[in-house]
């Protein structure tokens, strides 16, 4: 009997001093999680479909605005980068599309009338961070081919043209809508696409933006559609595509830029 209680109590110590030794593994930070979210606005009111907004003595209404994110990087206050894999993300706010209308070789297909605003990025190792970069639009790898697939790039959400001076590219950016000026109406359809004119965003955070498996955190950043039409004149050129080469170098400038800023950071 006493040799069975030796036993017994020698394998509570050890039991006990295994346990103590994972301790220590399980305290370090694992990686985190963050959230982006890309808040649209017009100016300093919040973007909103089928709403009047004015600007420069014009009204504008809008029924779309979609946009590809891609590449995110983090930047760490050491300088170093960790790039997010796989990050293809398409932003938008849109009303049912009717895919066959987009694009004529594809199946009648409709997409359904989504907003989406927000970025989920995980598996980011723990750290500080004190800058984020992210491209608009989707690089040559993927622009070049669009069978290759990453992340959410797909043919099939009506965000790519096979008309662009014969050439078939992503769309990076789209806002559709109307726009008045006095008794003249425009239908606007303002487009980005194109190797050339994929661009991108590098932001400096207002604070360290600190990521852990114990800790969430939230980058919000404006993005303003009126900026996005800067030094436009959408009465005269309402449509920007690739035939009107200059203004869409001119748009995705402005995507690059002017559009996007740093609003908060929880």
């Amino acid at each position: 009997m006493k040799k069975i209680l030796t036993i017994l109590s020698l394998s509570v110590l050890l039991f006990t001093a295994c346990s103590k030794d994972k301790d220590p593994i399980n305290a370090i930070d694992a990686n985190g999680k963050t959230t982006l979210t890309f808040d649209a606005v017009f100016g300093n009111q919040d973007f909103a479909l089928n709403t009047d907004f004015t600007a420069s003595g014009k009204i504008y209404n809008f029924n779309k605005f979609r946009y590809w994110i891609s590449n995110v990087v983090l930047v760490n206050n050491t300088g170093a980068e960790f790039k997010v894999p796989g990050s293809y993300y398409l932003l938008e706010e849109t009303g049912v599309i009717n895919l066959k209308g987009v694009n004529n070789d594809l199946p009648t297909t409709v997409y359904p009338a989504t907003k989406r605003e927000d970025i989920v990025l995980k598996d980011i190792p723990a750290g500080d961070y004190k800058a984020i970069k992210f491209s608009v639009g989707v690089d040559s790898k993927y622009n070049d081919n669009l069978s290759m697939l990453s992340g959410e790039l797909s043919p099939l959400n009506g965000m790519t043209n096979v008309s662009w001076m014969w050439l078939t590219s992503y769309i990076f950016t789209s806002v559709t809508g109307k726009v008045t000026e006095g008794e003249n109406s425009k239908t606007l359809k303002i487009e980005t696409g194109l190797n050339a004119n994929y661009k991108t965003v590098a932001l400096d955070l207002p604070r360290t933006l600190s990521i852990s498996a114990a800790t969430s955190s939230r980058l919000v950043l404006n993005v303003d559609v009126a900026k996005a039409l800067d030094g436009l004149d959408v009465m005269t050129t309402p449509v920007v595509g690739a035939a009107q080469a200059t203004a869409m170098t001119a748009v995705a400038g402005n995507y690059a830029t002017k559009v996007f800023s740093i609003k908060s950071l929880n």
